[in-house]
């Protein structure tokens, strides 16, 4: 029984040093950790004030981009819209020209605005943009070309062909 005695006392007065040696660092260090426990809370404030800026900034961005697309929607159907009045104008003005070559140029038209408009890749967009915009023109030029003799837009069907 001494020996659990002894040993009880030798467990207790380490245990008991422990507690000492804790307390005295924890007097010793408790400005620094006031100092980290003020830092932390610091820390926390500006990281959700970041974290309200960022779901704000996103938000608004979103709003943004919801903005565009609608635009560009709108601005989609008035090229689609202005085709449809060319291919009526082309029937008109060539009155003798075939509906399948009409539907064609228009086809084509339609075609070309939407490679124009939905190709990710930045230079192709482009380059499908000139071809639409050198169409439109070249039919605009031969819808206001005043000679009644000409019964087909050639320019038009050439470029076409050519594309």
């Amino acid at each position: 029984m001494i020996v659990s005695e002894e040993l009880g006392r030798f467990v207790a007065g380490i245990l008991d040093t422990v507690k000492s040696e804790s307390l005295a660092w924890k007097q010793k260090h408790q400005a620094e950790m006031i100092a980290l426990k003020k830092e932390e809370r610091i820390a926390e404030t500006e990281l959700l004030h970041q974290i309200i800026e960022m779901e704000t900034r996103f938000r608004e961005h979103k709003v943004r981009v919801q903005m565009e697309e609608e635009h560009q929607t709108r601005q989609f159907a008035e090229f689609l819209s202005s085709i449809d009045e060319m291919k009526a104008k082309m029937l008109e003005h060539f009155n003798v020209m075939p509906m399948p070559i009409a539907l064609m140029i228009h086809h084509h038209a339609t075609e070309l605005l939407k490679q124009a408009w939905h190709n990710p890749d930045a230079r192709e967009k482009l380059k499908n943009q000139n071809k639409f915009t050198k169409l439109m023109i070249t039919m605009s030029k031969e819808l206001l070309d005043s000679d009644d003799r000409k019964q087909l837009p050639e320019k038009t069907l050439e470029l076409i062909s050519i594309s």
